[in-house]
């Protein structure tokens, strides 16, 4: 018991990448700064210790009873190690106001305007910083370019806005690495891409057969009724959100109930694409490539 008394203690300053906790005491897990690399194959998310969450003493603290902290994926964290140097039983004591920055070729300032409510900033302060756009170009979205200096970027960038479904950046990558494998085309995701032999064609290749579904022709309509060119990157992604949303079978649920890149990856080969066996390492490969650039570690602070 003398580790836990206060000679011991040991602080940090970690991003939280989990807040599903299994056994619903409102722990998170959080990747603690100069300890844990944003690289989920040395260190996996599965292999880091939940953290204990203070709440004010005016809840209640016990049976349930009282709010829950509303700590999100990313927020950064201030915390301590109540084992000393063993450092296996964090308790994240508060989170640290933060303006995040997306790093891109374009320098894009991520605008968060949390101190700013009508000054410099101005727009509209409920936007994520992922759903700002650049000025009016080739990616199909009305307003504006996605943010994001390749069609990568772009596409996990889409996925963790609101617009994109609020995935994790962790389900966000398993699904990039998917569409990567999909319509490669050196390494990017290509919406140009078709498949001659069966005519599939898109970023996630989708397949005009009937045993298919059609999927393609349903593509197509969907694209015209909202006045989209489906040969784009912008509606390419939201439609993928539309059918996740709209299709249960394909897998929705459990791309959200993902942790690791490795799972989400895994879980939309398996309900979302369906394709033939063989493909699995690859596109849990790509996975982890976007999110080793693109991950915690991308975001500067």
């Amino acid at each position: 018991m003398n580790n836990f008394y206060g000679d011991n203690v040991r602080w940090f300053i970690g991003t939280v990448v989990d807040v599903n906790d299994p056994l619903r005491l409102d722990r998170v897990k959080v990747r603690v700064w100069g300890i844990h690399t944003s690289d989920t194959v040395a260190i996996s998310n599965d292999d880091l210790p939940w953290a204990s969450v203070c709440i004010p003493v005016t809840e209640g603290g016990s049976s349930g009873i009282g709010a829950n902290s509303q700590l999100k994926p990313r927020a950064q964290v201030f915390g301590l190690f109540l084992d000393g140097k063993d450092s296996q039983l964090p308790m994240i004591i508060g989170s640290i106001p933060k303006i995040e920055q997306l790093r891109n070729d374009l320098n894009v300032r991520a605008e968060i305007y949390n101190n700013d409510p009508g000054g410099e900033a101005g727009g509209d302060q409920s936007i994520s910083p992922y759903d700002r756009t650049l000025s009016s170009g080739s990616d199909g979205r009305p307003g504006g370019d996605l943010i994001g200096k390749n069609n990568n970027e772009k596409a996990i960038n889409f996925f963790v806005s609101q617009e994109g479904g609020r995935f994790s950046i962790e389900q966000s990558c398993g699904i990039v690495g998917n569409l990567i494998k999909e319509s490669n085309r050196r390494g990017i995701i290509d919406p140009a891409a078709v498949n001659v032999p069966e005519g599939s064609r898109g970023i996630a290749q989708w397949n005009p057969a009937d045993a298919a579904g059609n999927r393609l022709q349903k593509f197509q309509q969907w694209a015209t009724s909202q006045g989209l060119n489906w040969r784009l990157l912008y509606p390419q992604l939201k439609y993928i959100v539309y059918e996740l949303e709209n299709y249960s079978y394909l897998g929705l649920n459990s791309v959200r109930k993902s942790i690791s890149v490795e799972e989400a990856s895994q879980e939309f080969e398996k309900r979302f694409e369906r394709p033939a066996e063989g493909s699995t390492e690859d596109r849990i490969s790509f996975a982890r490539e976007m999110y080793s650039k693109y991950g915690p570690g991308s975001i500067e602070v």
